[in-house]
């Protein structure tokens, strides 16, 4: 008599972080989640504003899609004081816009601080740096100190970033990333059975993007 096979059922892939940016400030932090989160990120760094297109992203998805079960959720990373750049990010259909205006620095500054009166990016990094954690901030570069707050306000500044109009100066949509990685880790907790720490959990609502994000892809 044949012995039946015990056929376990498909384990759900994560899908591929695809982001996009332009400078090497978003490349270093990017790679730093990517060493948080411990999640599959590709970084398609030094992009510029002028270049990025439906095209351009498409080219790069097929690279990565070897199956077409594979599941590759797309980002766009840009500071939006660039003229005609909110305009380019748009046409990108199916992609998550998590860009800042005037510049990545507001992500920053809100691990810190509540911000909602329009600034420059130069007045933005200026302000950042008065805090005594940050003031010897260089683009590019993060010290133990500055990962450690990215790190442990995260979810804080998720919360800041929402209460933020979007696209308006001040803002920023990185939260949209965080709150995607921050629901993967908690269904690989939940099928480990590893206890969840309330700082695991973003709050549910509409807003919660990283939802759309797996759902689209």
């Amino acid at each position: 008599m044949k012995k039946r096979r015990n056929f376990r059922p498909e384990r759900k892939m994560k899908p591929v972080f695809l982001v996009f940016c332009e400078g090497e400030t978003e490349e270093a932090y990017i790679n730093f989640l990517k060493q948080k989160y411990r999640l599959p990120i590709k970084i398609i760094p030094y992009t510029t504003g002028q270049n990025i297109s439906p095209l351009l992203i498409k080219k790069h998805v097929n690279r990565l899609q070897l199956d077409r079960r594979d599941a590759i959720a797309t980002f766009i990373m840009y500071d939006l004081d660039v003229n005609d750049i909110s305009e380019k990010i748009t046409a990108c259909k199916g992609s998550l816009n998590i860009s800042s205006k005037p510049c990545i620095e507001l992500w920053f500054l809100l691990h810190n601080v509540d911000q909602f009166a329009e600034l420059s990016a130069t007045a933005c990094i200026e302000l950042l740096r008065n805090d005594v954690d940050w003031k010897n901030y260089k683009k590019g570069m993060f010290s133990i100190k500055q990962k450690q707050i990215l790190w442990d306000n995260r979810i804080i500044a998720c919360q800041r970033a929402k209460a933020l109009p979007e696209a308006a100066n001040p803002s920023s949509a990185v939260y949209r990333l965080i709150e995607a990685m921050e629901k993967i880790m908690v269904e690989d907790h939940s099928r480990s059975k590893t206890p969840i720490t309330a700082n695991n959990l973003l709050d549910e609502s509409p807003a919660n993007v990283g939802r759309a994000v797996l759902k689209n892809t």
